[in-house]
């Protein structure tokens, strides 16, 4: 359970780092933070909630376990989090969706571009791989762990091609 913990900080990071460049100044007194978790939905209500389309990748193993969430963001912009895992080989595959207007440079070694131009930045670590980038005014984080998210499940290239997938 540490471990997921760790996994979902760590997607969360691009998602923090647009909030707080928001340069929102917040009243200490009512502001708080909820930890309780998201609570899961379908697709259909979360694009239903979100005012753009949720597209999804291919995933390259077979998924036993499919969760999306609708992550809390104060109202400042909307943000999706796609999990596909496979219970059974202990894979774990996240797609997050924001349509943050910040304008943070991204974290992360820059790479390859994908198959649309969008230019990737690397954030993978010793834990997961992950991709960060931006496209059509949303911005896509792809992160994937093995075995309680110890591991990287897939390297840089093949994370490429799935996100090449996406439509």
């Amino acid at each position: 359970m540490k471990a997921l913990y760790k996994l979902l900080f760590i997607c969360m990071g691009p998602l923090l780092i647009s909030a707080c460049s928001q340069n929102v100044i917040s009243n200490s007194s009512s502001a708080h933070l909820d930890l309780s978790p998201p609570v899961e939905i379908s697709i259909d209500e979360a694009e239903a909630k979100v005012p753009f389309k949720i597209k999804q990748p291919s995933i390259p193993f077979q998924v036993t376990q499919k969760s999306t969430r609708i992550l809390d963001t104060n109202g400042k912009f909307d943000a999706v989090e796609i999990t596909y895992a496979n219970t059974d080989e202990g894979s774990n595959l996240i797609l997050m969706i924001t349509n943050s207007k910040a304008d943070t440079p991204p974290t992360g070694k820059k790479r390859l571009k994908l198959a649309n131009s969008s230019q990737t930045w690397d954030q993978g670590n010793e834990h997961i791989s992950a991709i960060y980038w931006r496209n059509e005014g949303l911005t896509y984080s792809l992160i994937s762990g093995k075995n309680n998210n110890l591991d990287p499940l897939y390297d840089y290239q093949s994370l490429i091609e799935i996100a090449n997938t996406i439509n």
